[in-house]
């Protein structure tokens, strides 16, 4: 059920555009997530068979994944254009030598000549429904350029704009993603996508609940919590043996061509 209610959008360089910001709830937010430890390598893993050794990851806030991007000897940028989560990422997250954390959009990235076609891999978690239409565009573009040949856009995104609602609203959510339109747009921007899959269909109808009926604007940190112990490990032995019609989130993995 988890989904990031502070994220900021990857729009223009932190210089000149510090970005949109969801509205913060005391009882939801980043810190909270970061104790979501089971959902947090549930994402890992679905996207782990697709990373390489070099990897960008987009939108990455206080780091509550960038240590498992450091597995395996995994070489990361870790980038978000809001200075003040850079600065608590820093804080939480150890320095490490295979670790670069930056201010800076990924449309700057992408301008700088060493790191046009340099990475294996740019993820994301949560981050791409908060990017305006249009500029949408711009970062898959961007990452276009940053990819190596054969390289993968690897991101987690919610889905189903049939449940788009209240908490969706307060968290500053543009959209929600159908597996149509995340195939549309990668593919008009050079990838070939390898993999649209729904997963967590548990959460598609307690988003649905809370956001669409109770009019809800948070989760609350017990209820979430609660899904990280008792519903992730269910999802993470039993959804991969079932057909995905829908669910809370979609997973999908772009090659570029």
């Amino acid at each position: 059920m988890p989904e990031p209610p502070q994220k900021t959008t990857p729009v223009s360089g932190a210089s000149t555009a510090p970005g949109v910001r969801a509205s913060a709830h005391e009882d939801y937010s980043l810190e909270t997530l970061a104790e979501t430890v089971q959902y947090n390598e549930w994402i890992y893993e679905l996207m782990r068979p697709w990373l390489g050794m070099n990897v960008l990851e987009l939108g990455a806030g206080i780091g509550n994944l960038t240590p498992f991007f450091l597995r395996e000897d995994r070489k990361l940028l870790s980038i978000d254009i809001d200075a003040d989560l850079v600065r608590r990422h820093k804080e939480r997250i150890p320095t490490h030598p295979r670790l670069n954390v930056e201010c800076v959009s990924l449309q700057d990235v992408a301008r700088r000549p060493s790191s046009i076609g340099s990475f294996d891999s740019i993820v994301s978690s949560n981050v791409l429904e908060h990017i305006p239409d249009g500029i949408d565009r711009e970062v898959v573009q961007a990452m276009h350029i940053l990819l190596k040949d054969g390289g993968h856009a690897i991101h987690w995104v919610p889905a189903s704009n049939a449940i788009y609602g209240s908490i969706d609203e307060s968290f500053g959510h543009h959209r929600r993603y159908s597996r149509s339109l995340a195939t549309t747009l990668f593919a008009s921007h050079g990838f070939r996508v390898l993999r649209c899959e729904y997963w967590n269909m548990p959460g598609f109808f307690a988003w649905w609940f809370r956001g669409r009926i109770l009019r809800r604007r948070s989760l609350g940190k017990a209820s979430t919590l609660a899904f990280d112990r008792y519903i992730v490990p269910m999802l993470r032995r039993v959804e991969p043996l079932l057909p995905r019609p829908f669910g809370q989130s979609l997973l999908i993995v772009a090659q570029k061509a």
